[in-house]
């Protein structure tokens, strides 16, 4: 993809199939070649959408992840504001995207971390952060044939997020052991999935944070105080359908909960 015009185009027709819960085929000269026309694409969606950001999640934090999506390491996409919702909701699925769940550790920002050089370090992000809590993200995909092995287009789309609910933000983060700390994921009240905060390839979740505020395609924007970022699954993805009841348990740091409706 090498015109502006043509990434824009794309974008909001990205944009209307995450909006109208469609599919769409990728047109001919629409693939982003590298990163760069990746993120362009992004951005384009949100610019199409008017959406406000109320952060960013993080995807392919694991390498079977990476695997799948044909990625050489992590990458981000942005939280909208009009999807992110607090524990216990209701969220509708569109069903023709695949829907899947992740249960995530996800950190809230008490400061701003602008752009800057020299990078920043883990312990100056930590002195950023206002909480740690459980998150739930819904992922899927716009896409005809799905995204294994499209690692650019998962990228253009948003990391293929769909919506994400924040659990409880109260939890003692300070105390915890974030290189190891467990959480447990059930769906229809049996468990699914299980993990530790210490799978992320960063090592803990504000790591993740610090990889994130360095990214140079963040620096347009930078990271603002009062973000969430959701730093990628402990759990692995699973399917999810209408009528589903999803809890994630974090211990000491609580549980999530949703509920999907069609």
């Amino acid at each position: 993809m090498k015109d502006a015009s043509t990434g824009a185009r794309f974008a909001r027709r990205l944009w209307e199939a995450r909006r109208d819960g469609n599919l769409i085929r990728v047109g001919e000269g629409e693939r982003p070649a590298d990163e760069a026309e990746a993120y362009a694409v992004q951005r384009g969606i949100t610019e199409a959408s008017g959406c406000a950001v109320a952060g960013f999640k993080i995807g392919a934090t694991a390498q079977f992840a990476m695997d799948v999506l044909g990625v050489d390491g992590p990458f981000f996409g942005p939280l909208y504001r009009e999807s992110f919702r607090p524990t216990g909701s209701t969220v509708r699925l569109p069903v023709a995207h695949s829907p899947g769940i992740e249960a995530e550790f996800v950190v809230g920002l008490a400061s701003n971390l602008p752009p800057r050089d020299p990078p920043w370090t883990v312990e100056e992000v930590r002195e950023a952060v206002s909480w740690v809590a459980p998150g739930l993200e819904i992922v899927g995909s716009r896409l005809e044939g799905g995204l294994t092995g499209a690692g650019m287009l998962a990228i253009a789309d948003g990391g293929a997020n769909i919506d994400f609910v924040l659990g409880p933000t109260d939890g003692d983060w300070q105390s915890a052991d974030l290189g190891s700390h467990p959480v447990v994921l059930d769906i229809n009240g049996v468990e699914s999935g299980s993990g530790h905060s210490g799978m992320l390839v960063f090592g803990d979740p504000i790591a993740g944070v610090a990889w994130l505020a360095n990214r140079a395609e963040v620096a347009p924007r930078g990271l603002r105080a009062g973000d969430a970022v959701t730093t990628g699954t402990c759990t692995g993805i699973r399917p999810i359908a209408p009528g589903d009841e999803v809890s994630a348990d974090y211990g000491s740091l609580g549980v999530v909960r949703a509920r999907f409706a069609d």
